[in-house]
């Protein structure tokens, strides 16, 4: 428990005013963030963080606007001045005074430790060399009541301690002060120095396996150029974080990671020895691929959940295509996924089309069936074009026709695919999303033979009829 003299130090850092803007959003709206808490973060003495939150006007409460299942905050953050207390009111976490008096400023202090979140991304991602990534999306919070007034935008002030820096959004920087929006972004702090090609900007951890530090420094430059060339350069150097957590806190061990606008990101925690193995890292190319082909598909965050085949899946196909083109896969791994995936598709059409597998709580078929269908119009797009062409080209149809006007949905997916790939692939397609199959096995089967696809008998729970 920290001293009346650590508080009061923490209670200073988290007010005061951070040096000027190393990196400033002079033309993204500044105006809308006047209307949100300014968000103040700064490493104390004691090694915690400390989100300072400046109001814009007097408030009873302060709500988080990423809702957390797991009531993280609650259990790991603390306030600093014991007048204040968070808790959870209707699934949301929030922080009010004891005494229900309105306030304009409110410090929280956490200990930088990675948490796996449920389906989001933990607010930091510790470095073995001792750095921080920090997932700014984690702070945003709104003055209750949170009216919905514009697009919420903060603005975030971040003081590196001393002997580091900061970097964001490509820059090596000696302080951060800019306008957030949306699901946030992923800021560094430490020592280390990016390391930058004509295709990205990666800051790796020094204390990753040797083997993937290497393969990614390899793979990741080539993996952005050719979903540059194949599907449009990106308007600003993607960023890559790697971070390996060996020391975690727990015993437990894994791995987690995503995207944000134009970064991507993954963090190794705990110690196993499959990390060391060739077999971690070959999964580590699948698994950065597959992210690394979200920043080029551009998809909507408010696109309907039953179209989750066309970017989940769509990502595990691009990155499968990518793979084999940069000869970092093989045929027969891939028709191994491919028949592996279809396997697990039949199983879940056996219980009703793709497009419900959501309401029916089985996410995981957005991703399996939607590389099959993926995997099969790559192979008849290649075919009909002589290798010309593939699955890039419907995807890049597909986009047009979004910016047209079209929506992000099934229907116009499809659409592309009938340009591209024929008439009997889009029927394919059509039948799996939303057709109920007597056979899924065997329909799946069909399909991919059609396109060129000749798998191992698929197994035998899953040709099995509903």
């Amino acid at each position: 428990m920290p001293t009346g003299r650590t508080i009061r130090r923490l209670l200073l850092l988290a007010c005061i005013a951070l040096p000027g803007a190393a990196v400033a959003a002079q033309d993204r709206h500044d105006g809308d963030a006047r209307a949100m808490p300014g968000i103040a973060l700064s490493r104390a003495d004691d090694g915690r963080w400390v989100a300072g939150y400046e109001l814009p006007a007097p408030s009873t409460g302060l709500r988080f606007e990423r809702v957390d299942p797991q009531a993280t905050r609650v259990r790991d953050w603390m306030p600093l001045d014991p007048a204040f207390q968070l808790l959870v009111e209707d699934g949301a976490e929030v922080v009010r005074r004891r005494d229900g008096a309105a306030f304009t400023k409110v410090a929280l202090a956490m200990k930088p430790l990675y948490v796996q979140m449920e389906k989001d991304y933990a607010p930091f991602s510790p470095f073995g060399d001792g750095g921080l990534l920090i997932h700014t999306g984690r702070f945003h919070a709104c003055a209750l009541p949170c009216a919905d007034a514009g697009t919420p935008a903060w603005r975030v002030r971040l003081a590196p301690p001393r002997g580091e820096h900061a970097i964001v959004a490509g820059r090596t920087v000696a302080a951060v002060d800019f306008i957030d929006r949306d699901d946030g972004t992923n800021l560094y702090v430490g020592k280390a120095v990016p390391v930058e090609t004509a295709d990205v900007i990666a800051v790796i951890d020094p204390t990753m396996p040797a083997g993937i530090r290497e393969r990614l420094a390899s793979l990741l430059p080539r993996l952005m150029a050719f979903y540059g060339d194949a599907l449009g350069v990106l308007p600003q150097k993607p960023m890559l974080f790697a971070s390996r957590d060996a020391a975690h806190p727990g015993g437990g061990y894994g791995y987690q990671g995503g995207t944000l606008p134009g970064q991507v990101f993954m963090h190794v925690y705990g110690r196993h020895p499959a990390f060391d193995t060739p077999a971690f890292a070959t999964r580590m190319d699948t698994f950065f691929a597959h992210e690394a082909a979200h920043m080029y598909q551009h998809y909507p965050a408010l696109a309907d959940g039953a179209d989750a085949w066309i970017h989940e899946g769509g990502a595990d196909a691009l990155a499968a295509v990518a793979l084999l083109r940069l000869g970092e896969s093989d045929a027969a791994a891939t028709d191994a996924r491919v028949a592996d995936a279809r396997d697990a598709c039949a199983a879940s059409l056996a219980a009703g089309p793709l497009s419900e597998a959501g309401a029916r709580g089985d996410f995981d078929a957005y991703y399996r069936c939607g590389f099959v269908l993926q995997m099969a119009v790559d192979a008849t797009v290649r075919r009909a074009s002589h290798g010309a062409c593939g699955l890039p080209c419907v995807w890049r149809d597909f986009q047009a026709r979004v910016r047209g006007g079209k929506p992000w949905n099934a229907d116009t997916f499809i659409e592309a695919v009938s340009a591209q790939a024929g008439a009997a692939a889009a029927d394919f397609l059509r039948t799996v999303v939303a057709g109920k199959a007597d056979v899924p096995a065997g329909l799946l089967d069909d399909g991919l033979r059609a396109a060129g696809w000749v798998l191992r008998p698929a197994a035998t729970s899953a040709n099995a009829a509903d």
